[in-house]
């Protein structure tokens, strides 16, 4: 059984027309999607209308240096943001950006070192995507939760049932129905 290959989606901000080719043919040998922009207000709209896993900054871009836009690119959820930095910035640029999750990579750099970023940037993403997993899992267990203790409220309330009495109640609602506790709650809270 052959794995499924993820596609990532990069969005690439950079004045140099140079820079954006020579990191388009890195990132397309992994698997990679990108869109190109050459400046942060562009960038900017693009985020808005689409995720993306990637955003690297090519600093400094036309209207903006692009610190701000990496520190607003990371805050979103799931989103990698690079910047690209002059080796005589570099410090300064790591204290504003790196508290807020952005990677700092000095230029002028090899090609060997971006790709040995680029694979840690990949392994940093499936880390943040393995999280947003559990976290969704477990966002979906309290929201079932909550349906559940509201029925049981319900249940209590207008049927005169003990917590344990209502709690028995949707569990055999929804086995006699072939449907999930929480399916079975929301008929109950549905009905009162």
């Amino acid at each position: 059984m052959a794995l499924e290959q993820i596609v990532y989606r990069a969005l690439v901000a950079s004045t140099s027309e140079k820079f954006a080719k020579e990191i388009g043919s890195l990132l397309t040998q992994s698997a990679f999607q990108n869109d190109y922009v050459t400046n942060a207000g562009e960038a900017r709209r693009r985020l808005q209308e689409r995720a993306y896993d990637f955003v690297i900054v090519n600093a400094p871009l036309r209207d903006e240096f692009g610190t701000r836009l990496c520190i607003d690119s990371s805050a979103k959820s799931g989103t990698i943001a690079v910047i690209f930095a002059a080796a005589d910035i570099y410090e300064e640029i790591t204290q504003k950006t790196a508290p807020y999750g952005v990677f700092i990579i000095r230029k002028p750099s090899s090609q060997q070192t971006i790709q040995q970023a680029i694979s840690l940037l990949i392994s940093a993403r499936e880390k943040i995507r393995a999280i947003e997993k559990k976290a969704g899992k477990a966002e979906n267990k309290l929201e079932e939760i909550r349906i559940v203790n509201k029925a049981k409220w319900f249940l209590i309330e207008n049927e005169d049932m003990s917590e344990n009495e209502a709690h028995k109640y949707i569990e055999k609602l929804a086995m006699d129905s072939g449907i999930t506790k929480k399916q079975a709650s929301q008929i109950i809270i549905d009905r009162y």
